[in-house]
């Protein structure tokens, strides 16, 4: 045997060699398990630019217009980021019977149940083979004849629409349901077998290919949608929106795994213990803490003072201006309001006035001399501040007012006052003395 005959022949068993241990349901892989002749005929209908062949599913490329095609997958779905991606108007469609899209079935009331014993219908009276036929009228099922099945598994939800079927002598099974999942549809076929190399050489499989291919780019009525279609299987990766979301998602997809790892193994005996300990000083400080707490006794209502606040009266409304929650602008309403009154009841009008009107009163009188004429204007002024900021509604607004504008206010009102009530004394000597 010459170099290069050598060299031929190590190229042709390494080939063999590689084709013969090719996973299942490999997108790219040409024998008789792969699923190159799918993603050919995909390609042929829709071209080359719609159909996406890739390992990994990115979910913030996919569109509202976009279609998932799963075959087999091998890892948990994120079944969050699929049923968002079909609320706003994407489709997926899961071929999987014995992988793990156990997590996205359940995610929408499906459940996997066993498909029939003795199908009346199978290739060659092989029953692992039964032969599946159309079930109502989805779209998919139209103008299909027979489709012959693997291997497969059923699906069930009383809610969902028909696809396929298997008929047996203990009752049909369906093994392909849809349904609408927001803007988007779902389609869970429990077989992937059907669509691999092997099998689409049979015309009903090949016209069944060709009919998840138009319901996963074309809208219901057939019209175009305008969309790509994306092919994963087995063990492809997914990606979220953003790092954020990538992060939350394998957070959350590591906190399902561990659960599904207590679920099947039960926690390992060093977990346990410190659980055990927690659990225990949870326990000790619970009963501790109930065990030296104080109670002190609780008099009844009825023997209980009334709060001032509840009294009524001048004393209540007293407190309730005064009371820390209250804005202080009530308070300076009040001043103005016991102001204007003790002025016009020293000046004999019945009656209130208005600010210009008591200000032309004072001074015609003399009621108050000329710093007190003044410091009158600057404290109605005030109070009129303080009334605008009422109206205005605004808690952020009545704020401005403090205890120290409060404050000021009083002392202007009760110097004022007292002004007034002295001149009123001396004038009314003055006509006693007259009389």
């Amino acid at each position: 045997m010459t170099r290069s005959s050598g060299i031929a022949w190590t190229v042709v068993l390494l080939t063999w060699t590689v084709s013969a241990i090719a996973s299942p349901f490999n997108l790219d892989g040409t024998d008789w398990e792969g699923l190159s002749d799918f993603v050919a005929l995909a390609r042929a209908d829709l071209g080359n630019a719609k159909v996406v062949s890739s390992p990994t599913l990115a979910f913030d490329d996919l569109r509202p217009e976009d279609a998932v095609l799963i075959f087999h997958p091998q890892i948990p779905l994120d079944a969050d980021a699929l049923a968002s991606f079909m609320r706003r108007g994407g489709r997926v469609l899961l071929l999987d019977d014995f992988g793990t899209g156990d997590g996205l079935l359940h995610h929408f009331g499906l459940e996997r149940v066993p498909a029939p014993a003795h199908p009346i219908e199978r290739l060659r009276g092989n029953p692992n083979l039964p032969i599946a036929e159309p079930a109502g009228n989805h779209p998919v099922s139209q103008n299909l004849s027979r489709v012959v099945t693997n291997h497969p598994t059923g699906v069930r939800h009383p809610d969902l629409s028909p696809v396929l079927k298997i008929r047996g002598a203990e009752g049909d099974v369906l093994v392909a349901q849809a349904g609408a999942v927001g803007l988007g549809r779902f389609l869970a076929v429990g077989d992937p077998s059907m669509l691999i190399n092997a099998m689409l050489r049979y015309p009903g499989n090949r016209a069944f290919a060709r009919a998840l291919i138009r319901y996963a780019t074309e809208d219901d009525t057939w019209g175009r949608r305008h969309g790509r279609l994306v092919l994963v299987s087995n063990g492809f990766r997914q990606t979220g929106s953003s790092a954020t979301a990538a992060t939350l998602h394998e957070w959350q997809q590591a906190f399902r795994d561990a659960l599904e790892a207590v679920r099947r193994e039960g926690f390992s005996s060093g977990v346990a213990h410190i659980f055990a300990a927690c659990v225990g000083l949870g326990v000790i400080v619970w009963v501790g803490g109930r065990a030296i707490k104080t109670h002190y006794p609780s008099p009844p209502r009825f023997v209980c003072p009334t709060p001032v606040v509840a009294q009524g009266g001048v004393a209540g409304h007293a407190a309730v201006i005064g009371a820390p929650g209250t804005a202080r602008v009530l308070a300076m309403l009040e001043l103005k309001s016991a102001l204007v009154e003790e002025l016009c009841g020293l000046l004999s009008i019945d009656g209130v006035l208005g600010a210009d009107e008591l200000l032309d009163h004072v001074a015609r009188t003399g009621l108050l001399d000329l710093d007190g004429q003044r410091c009158l204007k600057d404290l109605l002024l005030r109070f009129a501040r303080a009334e605008t900021l009422m109206l205005a509604h605004r808690q952020g607004a009545m704020s401005r007012v403090g205890d120290r504008d409060v404050q000021k206010a009083a002392e202007l009102t009760f110097a004022l006052v007292a002004q007034a009530q002295k001149y009123g004394q001396v004038k009314t000597k003055a006509r006693a003395n007259a009389s």
